[in-house]
């Protein structure tokens, strides 16, 4: 059986309607690993209270993802799938409805500082009920306590945050010289909740030379690889945390 040649304005619409599915905003937003920052440098101060010097690393981690103004075409999402290091979703899973730049930003910001002051409530708490640690509990003082985290925003470094206030008011050595990263929300009586962007995070850890990533337990299921290098463990409160190290 012969088939007949499309047409030649058959052939050029269609070539159209390819172009423009090609170039057409799609609603998904991208995500990538983002920066390892040392909290030990600069990010967290102890003022007007004895405290020691920290002997190893800890990164606070963080993603990238595309602005909620933006769309996305279908070639940025290909080429995000074909990466191992990105991740694609539908813009609805992360942003909310009418979420601008702006409203992202300001609700960021807003959290990052809920997340600081979770952070020394819970590092507080954990040294008075641990006297073990060596810190008397009228030497306690959240506003002894500073935090400088500019380049990014969000609740996911509470976790971090409380740890490292820890290893700085404490002289027993909990990293003893370790390169250790991780991620999680931090409740004032110590929990540890689940965050998003696990996989990109913890990728990005292991290129700053982390070995040792601590995850919250709510992100278990998420965790879809770990790179060769880093050792991962989940855990469900601050306790645990510490215990890990």
């Amino acid at each position: 059986m012969r088939f007949s040649p499309l047409p030649r304005l058959s052939k050029i619409t269609l070539a159209l309607f390819l172009a423009l599915a090609l170039i057409a905003p799609l609603p998904y937003v991208i995500i990538l690993p983002g920066q390892a920052q040392n909290i030990f440098d600069k990010l967290i101060t102890i003022k007007d209270q004895k405290s020691y010097p920290a002997h190893g690393r800890i990164d606070l981690m963080s993603i990238r993802v595309t602005n909620p103004n933006s769309w996305i075409i279908g070639p940025e999402i290909l080429y995000s799938w074909i990466k191992a290091d990105e991740a694609v979703y539908p813009r609805s899973a992360i942003y909310p409805p009418g979420t601008t730049q702006k409203s992202e930003d300001k609700k960021a910001k807003a959290d990052m500082t809920n997340s600081q002051d979770n952070a020394k409530t819970a590092a507080l708490s954990f040294l008075r009920l641990h006297p073990e640690y060596g810190v008397a509990a009228s030497d306690l003082h959240m506003k002894n306590i500073r935090f400088d985290v500019k380049k990014t925003g969000g609740p996911s470094g509470g976790m971090i945050f409380a740890i490292g206030v820890i290893e700085l008011l404490t002289e027993k050595d909990l990293l003893q010289g370790r390169h250790i990263a991780g991620t999680g929300t931090i409740s004032t009586d110590g929990k540890v909740g689940p965050i998003g962007g696990i996989n990109e995070k913890i990728l990005a850890a292991q290129k700053a030379g982390a070995t040792l990533f601590i995850a919250p337990v709510g992100n278990s299921a998420d965790i879809a690889h770990i790179p060769a290098g880093i050792k991962v463990v989940t855990v469900a409160t601050l306790e645990q945390a510490i215990a890990s190290l």
